[in-house]
């Protein structure tokens, strides 16, 4: 891996966690993401104007993906949005981005592609379980099963359930644009293009839901009256958009990409810390090891 692909990743890990953070400290609710994700789309909005003479030659079954994908971010950013209602950023992060690297791992063993997991991929997946496991517990000497049936486990979980939906879907609508012939288009063209298109999709989901459940349309005209939150939601979703965008460019300059999924991983213990520092967070003992082990975990899956 070369510095810059260092750089851009470790600059990449700092924003994701950085949004994260900036969402917890605002009370999130689906309606402020749903300013976020329209943020976001605006920012992409030139990719797919730049491309409009592609999108004709798309099959139907692409913008049926499409669909899919935005109801999934929106079971995400719900999720989400109800962990850090409740919880602690420094145990809701780690949670909501570990479980779905299980969760897809399940699916892709059930669905007779375990053999392209390796051996360090699966000691990874072991190490995410103890983690995850670990990591609800306040004391090791008083061990509560309650501890993972609060409301912050269950949201999530709803936010894991959510990532992983719209990472197989995603997966699924990104192969159909690079094998659509008439479209000849470079992979880095047709990411940038599909995020365009998602974020479209995240942010008209997102506002329906938003404008027809009344306690959303209602915290809705709060943010839009609190002119300092409002601009943390704009910017949130510019800063959604620079990080997926990093990612994109270090991977221009690594061998595998593998390496920029597995370092990417960096803004768990990133987020934690921030939690655990500017939040004042509990800094539990099996808050820590369970954060430690599951980064590590990832790691080794995103180096499996």
């Amino acid at each position: 891996m070369t510095l810059t692909a260092a750089i851009l990743i470790i600059t990449s890990a700092f924003f994701h966690a950085g949004w994260n953070l900036v969402s917890k400290r605002s009370n999130p609710s689906l309606a402020f993401f749903a300013l976020a994700a329209a943020s976001g789309s605006a920012v992409m909005l030139p990719v797919m104007l730049f491309h409009r003479q592609a999108l004709p030659h798309f099959p139907s079954a692409l913008w049926g993906w499409v669909a899919l994908t935005g109801i999934a971010q929106a079971v995400y950013l719900t999720g989400l949005a109800g962990a850090y209602r409740r919880g602690d950023i420094s145990f809701a992060y780690p949670l909501a981005r570990a479980l779905p690297v299980l969760f897809v791992a399940g699916i892709t063993i059930l669905l007779g592609n375990g053999g392209d997991i390796t051996g360090i991929g699966y000691l990874g997946m072991g190490l995410i379980v103890i983690g995850c496991i670990v990591l609800p517990l306040t004391s090791f000497q008083d061990f509560k099963l309650k501890e993972y049936f609060s409301p912050v486990y269950a949201f999530a979980l709803l936010a894991a359930i959510g990532t992983t939906g719209y990472t197989m879907i995603d997966d699924q609508a990104m192969r159909l644009m690079r094998e659509t012939a008439e479209v000849a288009l470079e992979n880095r063209a047709i990411t940038l293009l599909y995020i365009s298109f998602q974020t479209a999709s995240t942010a008209a989901v997102a506002w329906l839901i938003t404008l027809l459940y009344r306690p959303e349309r209602q915290m809705l005209q709060e943010i839009v009256r609190d002119s300092p939150l409002l601009r943390k939601a704009l910017i949130t979703g510019v800063v959604i958009m620079a990080t997926y965008g990093l990612a994109l460019a270090a991977m221009a300059f690594v061998t595998n990409v593998s390496y920029v999924a597995a370092f990417r991983q960096l803004s768990i213990p990133i987020g934690a810390i921030l939690g655990l520092t500017l939040q004042g967070e509990p800094r539990y003992r099996p808050k820590l090891i369970g954060i430690g082990v599951i980064s590590l975990g990832l790691i080794f899956v995103g180096l499996g």
